[in-house]
């Protein structure tokens, strides 16, 4: 009940009572709620926290298991290579082809790059056919780019792990070389970091597997040789490394996006240049 005064309209005590109790529950309701968004707030910021100790940790042990592959191996080039010795200044590349083919291609690779994949679905056969006829002589050279970009150590042990296939033969190394690309994992996948996963892929090509093969890849022989050909492909096009790589007879053969210019069309234009250029060696 209110009562009326000289100045207006004046509240009971029990009014007064009453509005101190809801304006105290007012305070208290906010209370609640900023302790509970407070909460909230370091919650988040402790997954977050956690979230980016787990990424460090995870990126420290990838590189740690990259720097340990190879370890205190000494610089070593597989069998063949061009330039001959491989040197740390130049490690040369695996050659493919007949000696007397005039006709040099080069192909700069990561055997974690999906636009290398391409590459190789869109030329490898040809590459192969005009080199067992002598025409051309593919020289492979192999980086390890995606891991330097993305982390894992897969462009490392898989490219390493080819390179052991040029010490076996030359047909060796091809089929090995088709099979990687062939069965490429997604490039976010570092499955070809695995040894064994390399391994259990060359036991497909016939007389590849052997103690000695074994070795060479679980040694990580041919790493250094791997992250030298990076520093020299980065020294060459002015560390602005970029692969596939691709040169006839000097010349850049640039890979195009397939949705603009369709694969067979590229497999047509490459050929049409592989043809010019050996018809311009005679």
């Amino acid at each position: 009940m209110t009562s009326s005064g000289g100045s207006g309209p004046r509240r009971t005590g029990r009014e007064r009572a009453a509005e101190a109790r809801r304006q105290q529950a007012a305070r208290d309701r906010r209370r609640k709620q900023l302790v509970i968004g407070g909460v909230t707030v370091a919650v988040i910021a402790l997954a977050v926290l956690i979230g980016v100790l787990v990424q460090n940790n995870k990126s420290t042990s990838n590189k740690n298991a990259r720097n340990a592959y190879g370890a205190g191996q000494p610089f070593a080039a597989p069998s063949g290579v061009n330039p001959s010795p491989g040197t740390a200044s130049d490690p040369g590349a695996i050659v493919y082809g007949k000696p007397d083919a005039k006709v040099t291609v080069e192909v700069d690779e990561d055997v974690r790059c999906p636009f290398c994949k391409e590459a190789e679905t869109f030329f490898g056969a040809t590459n192969k056919e005009y080199a067992d006829a002598g025409k051309i002589q593919v020289h492979y050279r192999l980086v390890d780019l995606i891991d330097r970009n993305g982390g894992g150590q897969g462009s490392l042990v898989g490219g390493a792990t080819l390179a052991c296939a040029a010490d076996v033969g030359q047909a060796e190394f091809i089929a090995y070389h088709d099979l990687i690309y062939k069965n490429q994992p997604d490039e976010t996948n570092d499955a070809y970091g695995n040894v064994d996963t390399m391994l259990n892929l060359a036991s497909q090509v016939p007389g590849l597997r052997s103690a000695t093969f074994d070795e060479c890849a679980r040694s990580g022989k041919y790493a250094q040789w791997i992250k030298d050909n990076y520093t020299w492909l980065s020294k060459k096009l002015g560390g602005n490394v970029g692969t596939p790589d691709i040169y006839i007879d000097g010349t850049p053969f640039q890979l195009k996006d397939p949705t603009v210019v369709p694969g067979p069309q590229q497999s047509a234009d490459y050929k049409a240049a592989l043809d010019a250029a050996v018809a311009k060696q005679g």
